[in-house]
């Protein structure tokens, strides 16, 4: 493991949080704003993905779907971080091969430790 994550979220102020929060001298993150970041995930091959489910360019469950078809990143962990109140968004989310999945208003503090324990436990399946 290379401790090295990919945050694919298009509020760059979000993003920049996310990744202030996560970063640490053992960790590094990488950003994408927009659907594109599956290419970026295909090139850098990261320890784990953060993700937003709606976003410019694609949505996040069609991302999931296109790297969970895609055999060199399937086993990647994807951590699902929507702002939707869509009924039943977590339980797709996590048949896709999600690892874990909260909303962004579950606060920045809660959301940066449940991140962590999921990257750090990938089979644990956190949904919250």
């Amino acid at each position: 493991m290379n401790n090295n994550g990919q945050i694919i979220e298009e509020d760059e102020k979000i993003s920049k949080a996310l990744d202030a929060g996560l970063n640490a001298p053992a960790h590094q993150t990488s950003t994408a704003f927009d659907a594109m970041g599956m290419q970026k995930t295909l090139n850098t091959a990261p320890d784990a993905i953060l993700r937003d489910i709606t976003m410019p360019g694609g949505k996040g469950l069609t991302l999931a779907e296109g790297l969970k078809a895609t055999t060199n990143v399937q086993d990647i962990p994807a951590i699902f971080l929507p702002a939707s109140k869509q009924p039943n968004l977590g339980p797709k989310a996590m048949a896709l091969g999600g690892t874990a999945f909260f909303e962004k208003s579950d606060g920045f503090t809660y959301l940066v430790a449940g991140i962590r324990a999921a990257i750090e436990h990938p089979n644990i399946g956190l949904s919250l």
